[in-house]
């Protein structure tokens, strides 16, 4: 690759807008770059994800599941088009990989238009790139703040997960060596749109979230996902066998609990665009989303950020899992409500 910098480049006002869902902060990053007025509620509602609940098969990668084109492609309706790689490759094929997504990406930065990655820094988290020099990317992710989290991290590093920042490092020295010769290259950039018909678009998230449902597992590069009912069964039975430790189960509570705090806004605010057929069900279901969310949070609010990497005692799982199975019933009625509102819509 022809080297043509020296110099750091550096995208101004574009920063990580936060969520627990990364992959939508990264979509928020990029609508308050292009000042697009999107609130979290919209982007968590129009994409579907408000209402999805998926796991990986061990149960402890929150992010990890709901896939990324899916998403991205619904991104469109709200006035952002992304493009970019979601691609596993290994050996050779993962460097060229590596390469192309490093020439794309300062191609993007030249050009001014926001670029962000999956697996750059934290694994299954997306960061925002927000500049870049002759060595690498330099990101704002979830662990900015950290010493050395603003560190250049160099473009042959992008999918495999190797966070700068000091608190990471130290982790990694306590655990096994990662393979550094394959791995997801997750990196997109994203240019302005009109954005879609309002119904429309409703419609699309939630034709997105019942199929997701219905088929309630799926393979993406090898790992196989859970979703609704499945994903709670799953997840269930992986706590009553001491899976689960508590520093994964505070991490993947936390996207559920904030998923499903939108869910109730967004369903709120879409109240004047739907029909009068379809108000009582969306009333039921406000208030089931609402409920969902009341039980979210109670366990991510027990199980805050940064748990220790232990089991749960033995009362402590007894109270989790009474919760948990109240939540798959309820998220049972939520999902039937959803599929009566969009037949009728």
């Amino acid at each position: 690759m022809e080297n043509r910098f020296t110099t750091r480049l550096t995208l101004n006002n574009y920063g990580f807008a936060g969520m627990d869902a990364s992959q939508l902060g990264a979509i928020k990053s990029v609508a308050d770059f292009y000042q697009i007025p999107l609130t979290p509620t919209r982007i968590y509602g129009m994409t579907g994800l408000a209402f999805l609940h998926v796991l990986d098969e061990r149960c402890i990668h929150p992010n990890a599941g709901p896939p990324v084109p899916e998403i991205y492609r619904l991104a469109r309706n709200l006035g952002i088009r992304i493009e970019g790689i979601h691609q596993f490759a290994e050996g050779e094929a993962f460097t060229v990989l590596q390469a192309e997504a490093w020439d794309k990406a300062r191609a993007a930065v030249d050009s001014n238009k926001p670029v962000f990655a999956k697996h750059i820094a934290q694994l299954d988290q997306t960061s925002v790139i927000t500049g870049y020099d002759e060595v690498g990317y330099y990101i704002d992710s979830w662990h900015t703040g950290y010493q050395h989290s603003e560190d250049v991290i160099p473009w042959n590093l992008l999918g495999l997960s190797l966070c700068p920042c000091v608190n990471c490092l130290e982790e990694r020295k306590h655990s096994k060596p990662r393979d550094t010769t394959s791995g997801i290259v997750s990196l997109h950039w994203a240019d302005p749109v009109a954005a879609g018909d309002e119904l429309f678009t409703f419609k699309e998230a939630i034709r997105f979230v019942l199929r997701m449902n219905e088929e309630a597992v799926y393979e993406e590069f090898g790992q196989t996902y859970f979703v609704g009912s499945r994903a709670y069964e799953e997840w269930i039975n992986a706590i009553q066998h001491d899976v689960v430790l508590k520093f994964d189960f505070a991490l993947v509570i936390e996207v559920v609990h904030e998923a499903r705090s939108h869910a109730k806004l967004f369903l709120e605010e879409m109240k004047d665009q739907l029909n009068m057929e379809s108000q009582k069900s969306l009333e039921e279901a406000i208030h089931i989303y609402t409920e969902i969310s009341t039980r979210t949070r109670v366990l991510r609010d027990k199980y805050p950020y940064e748990q220790l990497r232990v089991l749960f005692s033995a009362i402590e799982k007894e109270e989790m899992l009474t919760i948990l199975r109240e939540l798959s019933i309820l998220e049972k009625k939520a999902l039937a409500l959803l599929s009566e509102i969009y037949s009728v819509i």
